[in-house]
């Protein structure tokens, strides 16, 4: 009998033990959640962002849902990270906490690469990788090539368009400056217009050497002294040139 009650004395001591383990834990976890909460020990006090210059710091704080007095434990910085990326702008972001009251945001921002008119005539830049970013505006600068036409939902011609683009950016003969719109058609493919007037059909494929035997006219047709104002390489073996010829003026001797 007294072994017997022994053990239930152990048993109920043991039980004893962890229920009031159970019930300290609680009591921690409680008084942890209310300094977290209520003194502000891991509350958000300061955002620091860096990096941006064509998004404003509001549009950067709405899109990661953080807020000034937020506790820093509830977040995560990857889906602050995910919110934040949905903006065209942003090419990659980096979120990471200093405890226990300080959250850094900093940013990598797309370039524009050339300009876009889309079907409801507005203006918008395009990164170099073909990519939306925004509406054109004066402050972030109008000096780029454009991409217009009915093919600039085809996203094969914009990539050509694009590559063309890169070509005349390295090219003493025809330079990237001196572009001014790229027709874009998914019949006739891709016409190229200079601000000096020219026009030079590439159609498509075959981009890279098209464009060499465009560079090779042109420098030819400077050695000579006259100007091609409109080139056709759209086929393969021979390209079309109408050249636009100066004009000599001769003198004549007056009857009388």
């Amino acid at each position: 009998m007294n072994d017997q009650h022994n053990e239930e004395s152990s048993f109920s001591y043991l039980k004893y033990i962890k229920i009031l383990s159970v019930f300290l834990v609680l009591i921690a976890l409680t008084a942890s959640a209310y300094f977290t909460l209520h003194l502000g020990i891991f509350t958000v006090q300061e955002i620091n962002i860096s990096g941006n210059t064509k998004i404003n710091e509001k549009e950067i704080l709405k899109r990661s849902g953080l807020i000034q007095g937020q506790s820093s434990i509830f977040f995560f910085e990857d889906s602050v990270e995910e919110n934040i990326l949905k903006n065209p702008w942003v090419k990659d972001v980096s979120v990471t906490k200093e405890f226990p009251k300080k959250v850094n945001i900093q940013l990598n921002e797309e370039e524009s690469y050339c300009l876009l008119f889309d079907e409801n005539e507005e203006l918008y830049y395009i990164s170099k990788d073909a990519k939306r970013l925004g509406p054109a505006n004066f402050d972030q600068g109008l000096d780029f090539p454009v991409l217009i036409g009915e093919g600039i939902n085809d996203p094969d011609l914009v990539k050509e368009a694009i590559q063309l683009l890169e070509l005349s950016s390295e090219s003493k003969v025809l330079n990237w400056s001196t572009i001014s719109e790229i027709h874009l058609d998914s019949i006739y493919g891709i016409n190229l217009f200079t601000v000096d007037k020219k026009r030079i059909e590439f159609d498509t494929k075959n981009i890279v050497d098209k464009w060499r035997k465009v560079e090779k006219i042109i420098t030819h047709a400077e050695l000579i002294g006259i100007e091609g104002k409109y080139i056709n390489i759209s086929l393969d073996n021979m390209g079309v040139v109408n050249f636009d010829l100066p004009v000599v003026e001769t003198d004549t001797e007056e009857d009388g």
